[in-house]
């Protein structure tokens, strides 16, 4: 019973969550995305700024607060990589969604077309053969064989496409994510330590590197939901036509139903009749 409840509830984002590197991000991005975030980023640089300015920090990081702005550059980046995480967790997800919904209406159109086979039987017993109602198929039906559901990987067309989708999948992972840390802190850890001399604190160079980065990503994340929103299109017309398709269908069996009725009605009358001449 348990497994037949799964398998029939619709798919979720959380369900795309797998292993560890899925629930550190699913945490991840359940932490961060609140407004609490956002208060505690706006006041702590707000302090940070006030000390800097007249504070204890107006000698370690005085105006214009450069290792505040390494620090938040630091994290930016690595935000980046996990914005990146939810957007191929939403395709994901999505990609289900469609496919489970094109296969229910799939079944349902199936189920009515027995309908419309069952009242055709029915026909021939009440009518001896005859057909009460023309059928119409909606257009659609026979169209949608040719249509397969949208999934975001279809949206990735020509060379541009691909090198896209490769960017996407290569960085829309919790591995981008550790190895931009790795290299963030690996590369202060160094520097501290002497290590690295050309870039010492506030670490101007990283800096750099981290903002070409996020500005190199930030395209990369343009570029995935404008593939989001495509798929996402394709997959609400293809839905608006199945329902379409579906309501029109009904239709047809209830004309079908009520001109049924309408046989029903006149044998009953003539049996009623019938009866009372024998009585």
């Amino acid at each position: 019973m348990d497994t037949e409840t799964s398998a029939s509830r619709p798919p979720k984002v959380a369900d795309e969550h797998v292993g560890f590197n899925g629930t550190l991000a699913a945490a991840l991005t359940k932490a961060l995305g609140t407004m609490w975030v956002v208060y505690f980023t706006t006041t702590f640089v707000l302090v940070w700024v006030a000390a800097g300015t007249w504070g204890p920090l107006r000698h370690f990081d005085p105006y214009p607060f450069a290792f505040l702005l390494f620090m938040g550059n630091v994290v930016q980046l690595l935000l980046v990589f996990v914005i990146l995480v939810g957007q191929q967790v939403l395709g994901r997800a999505a990609d289900r969604r469609a496919l489970r919904t094109y296969q229910d209406a799939e079944s349902i159109l199936n189920e009515v077309s027995k309908l419309h086979q069952h009242l055709a039987q029915q026909d021939k017993i009440l009518t001896r053969g005859i057909g009460l109602v023309e059928g119409d198929a909606h257009p659609w039906i026979k169209e949608r064989r040719f249509h397969r559901p949208a999934r975001v990987r279809d949206q990735f067309v020509g060379l541009n496409g691909r090198i896209a989708a490769m960017l996407t999948e290569a960085v829309g992972t919790m591995w981008a994510f550790y190895a931009a840390a790795v290299f963030q802190f690996g590369w202060i850890g160094l520097a501290v330590a002497g290590v690295i001399r050309f870039d010492p604190f506030p670490f101007a160079f990283l800096l750099f590197l981290s903002s070409l980065a996020q500005l190199i990503l930030m395209f990369v994340i343009m570029v995935g939901q404008d593939v989001l929103g495509r798929a996402g299109d394709q997959r609400s017309e293809q839905t608006f036509r199945d329902a379409e398709a579906i309501l029109h269908e009904c239709r047809q069996l209830q004309r079908h139903l009520t001109a049924q009725d309408e046989v029903i009605v006149q044998i009953a009358e003539f049996i009623e009749q019938h009866e009372a001449k024998s009585s």
